[in-house]
């Protein structure tokens, strides 16, 4: 008995569609492959929501994948493509040179036309991130929490010089020891490290020097604390609140977390927590696949596996059966409309947001009152519950 309640409960649309899950997420860890040299490969990413300091409110941060070299940029957060280009000129080619491939998310700053097409001028095979999963190897994540633990340190209760900062922080963290190669980001790049020693107080000193030298002493030490803190073992921690995928096939069907779906509903704390089943079409990483969505979801159609739930076999029989289309006199096919859900006035035309009869959540769509001629009972039905909605 036990098992047939759990079989049927779990193969439940409505279960899946709207319960929490108490499982861990799958999908471990998965570090990309290295590059050969220094500056050859390069992960960017941008921190934002910073209070303004010297007219910055956000930080381009650009790593080298290889020797974990970091440049901290103070940028905007409204940088657009160009901007972007141009700091990258100015502070990582004109001492590195050209990378051969850059990494970063789908945000317009980074995956804008005009970028593309420098890339591709240049040479350049830009990757990114997959949607709403940015944990490409951990290296933002960790770095993200340096500046974060080093800045709060060092920033005045008003958070606004924080740009003078970056660069003592920018040199502590290229000068500690990094803990997957134990060696400094300086010494993975050139084969040395910098000095930086502050000698002992002489009797002839400048105390104004002296106090300034011991300041730059204490910010280089609490830097390095900053990255030891930041720097303990990323995989680890992030493994042990993960698990195994679970094996997903191309040609079967899997929901999507909708935490990063948006849709109409007004609350989306109410709304369902998965969307579909959607149809896997290729498999394009080891945790990585690439679903059907409808079009009107307008979203990149790539998820990590975290973010999908294998659609189960259901004995029951539950799944919805699609009805026929029905061909008018005119030739068009025609939809059985179940329900009416919501409405809405663009311009002056109105449109009802259509459940079809014998179909999916997913084939949900916004429809013009003008389609709808022969569903005049399911509008009169929606608007009588809906009084408030927008209507003729």
């Amino acid at each position: 008995m036990k098992k047939s309640i759990v079989k049927y409960v779990q193969a439940c649309d409505s279960c899946i569609r709207n319960k929490h899950s108490n499982q861990a997420p799958p999908g471990l860890l998965q570090p990309i492959e290295l590059p050969n040299k220094p500056w050859e490969e390069i992960t960017y990413d941008l921190i934002v929501g910073l209070q303004m300091s010297e007219g910055y409110d956000a930080i381009l941060t650009v790593v080298d994948r290889l020797s974990k070299m970091v440049h901290f940029i103070p940028t905007h957060s409204n940088a657009t493509a160009v901007d972007v280009a141009n700091l990258f000129v100015n502070f990582v080619w004109k001492l590195h040179g050209l990378p051969r491939k850059t990494i970063s998310d789908r945000g317009p700053n980074f995956n804008a036309k005009f970028l593309r097409q420098v890339y591709s001028r240049l040479g350049i095979e830009p990757h990114y991130s997959t949607a709403y999963r940015p944990q490409v190897d951990g290296q933002s994540e960790r770095l993200n929490q340096f500046i974060e633990i080093y800045l709060r340190h060092y920033i005045n209760h008003r958070q606004t010089d924080w740009v003078a900062a970056l660069p003592l922080g920018e040199f502590a963290y290229n000068n500690g020891k990094h803990a997957g190669s134990k060696h400094t980001p300086f010494f993975a790049c050139y084969g040395y490290n910098p000095d930086f020693t502050v000698g002992n107080t002489k009797e002839s000193s400048v105390p104004q020097a002296d106090e300034y030298a011991n300041h730059l002493k204490s910010i280089h030490e609490e830097a390095k604390a900053a990255l030891t803190i930041a720097n303990r073992t990323y995989s680890e921690y992030y493994n042990r609140k993960h698990c195994e995928a679970t094996k997903i096939e191309v040609g079967s069907k899997v929901f999507l977390d909708g935490s990063n779906i948006r849709t109409i509903r007004p609350s989306k704390k109410l709304d369902n927590r998965r969307f579909g089943p959607y149809k896997v079409v290729e498999q394009l990483g080891k945790y990585t696949f690439k679903l059907d969505l409808p079009k009107s979801m307008e979203v990149y159609p790539v998820f990590h596996t975290a973010l999908l739930y294998p659609k189960p076999v259901d004995d029951y029989q539950r799944d919805p059966v699609p009805v026929p289309t029905v061909v008018t006199p005119e030739g068009e096919e025609e939809y059985e409309v179940e329900r009416i859900l919501d409405s809405r006035k663009v311009g002056r035309r109105l449109k009802y947001y259509v459940s079809w009869k014998g179909y999916g959540a997913e084939e949900n769509s916004w429809e013009p009152k003008t389609h709808l001629k022969n569903a005049p009972e399911k509008i009169a039905d929606f608007h009588r519950d809906h009084p408030d909605a927008p209507g003729p």
